[in-house]
């Protein structure tokens, strides 16, 4: 039994697609009208943990700044060097700034800083100190979106995502503009420990503004199996992008590189002679002077991951650090 019959005609049709789609068409107009002229806010598009980070540390590079000490590398450099104790620890003659990032950013992501530092302060950087974990120097690959992110942030552009269907339409409808110059001012929460430890995206970049670049792991590390391999090598393939980052370092700089720390029950026996055979062949890739006091391991409690001091650890490996550090700094 029919209890109801509808007809729909073309025009009907036509009617709700126009109901539909009219204010899709103008939100994507009013966003790019906004982005256009100039009336929204500029890109900022720190919407989850890796992105905020990397807003922070591109803002800190393209920013006026006094800082003398420019600390750059992967996500142990961001994690296991507190730049606010190292000051401390120096005196207040130097002024560190830390400018590390991730690992997918690769050597090629960290001279695209650095050389936008001195742009913006040129003359200032009178010691440029990389370190990098060991597992960066197998040869991992860069990821094209950080880089991508990077290079929009440095542009002033939304960042989009051209190669994927999901991102061809962010583009088209405005989303990509509503979420970097909008949303991303929100406050969004972070997962898990991050967001325990922080709160929200906002409270990290906050807190790596007072930190002077530098950010902690919440994290304890629990030794346990199937958490990486301890075999670390110096991969061949890094050579050229050694040399590229070299020419980013500003000319009157001296450059100094280490190799961060991995837990000493993960290590293997052999690692510390093997941590000295591969800083000495990769700082010569460098030309650089290698921080060959640095030690290659430290105990389990001080770590939050195989690859990341926690916060003790931080503030241990950053007064270690400062001893290295002050013999180059004496000579500068």
């Amino acid at each position: 039994m029919k209890s109801h019959e509808y007809e729909v005609s073309g025009g009907d049709l036509v009617r709700l697609a126009g109901r539909v789609a009219g204010p899709i068409v103008l939100f994507a107009v009013l966003m790019r009208l906004g982005a256009v002229s100039g009336l929204s806010p500029s890109p900022w598009p720190a919407l989850d943990l890796d992105r905020t980070i990397l807003t922070h540390q591109a803002n800190a590079s393209r920013n006026p700044n006094d800082s003398d000490v420019v600390l750059t590398g992967d996500s142990s450099c961001l994690m296991d060097v507190s730049a606010v104790k190292l000051r401390q620890h120096l005196g207040d003659r130097h002024r560190p700034l830390n400018l590390g990032t991730f690992m997918y950013m690769g050597f090629g992501g960290y001279a695209s800083m650095l050389a936008r530092y001195n742009d913006v302060n040129p003359g200032r950087a009178r010691v440029v100190v990389l370190l990098v974990h060991p597992e960066m120097l197998r040869g991992i690959e860069p990821v094209s979106d950080y880089l991508l992110l990077l290079s929009d942030l440095y542009a002033g552009t939304d960042p989009s995502e051209p190669s994927s269907v999901h991102g061809q339409l962010c583009g088209l409808l405005g989303l990509n503009i509503f979420q970097s110059r909008f949303l991303a001012r929100c406050p969004l929460p972070l997962p898990g420990q991050y967001g325990r430890f922080y709160g929200f995206n906002l409270d990290l970049y906050n807190y790596m503004e007072r930190a002077r670049g530098s950010a902690v792991d919440p994290h304890q590390y629990v030794p346990a199996s199937g958490q990486g391999d301890a075999e670390y090598r110096l991969s061949p393939a890094l050579e050229s992008a050694c040399l590229a980052f070299r020419a980013a370092v500003p000319a009157r700089a001296s450059l100094l590189v280490g190799i961060t720390p991995v837990p000493e029950s993960f290590a293997a026996p052999n690692y510390p002679a093997k941590a000295k055979q591969i800083l000495r062949q990769y700082g010569q890739w460098l030309q650089a002077d290698c921080l060959t006091n640095l030690p290659p391991t430290l105990p389990d409690a001080l770590f939050a991951s195989t690859t990341h001091l926690n916060q003790q650890g931080s503030e241990t490996y950053t007064e270690i650090l400062a001893q290295c550090l002050e013999p180059h700094l004496r000579a500068k």
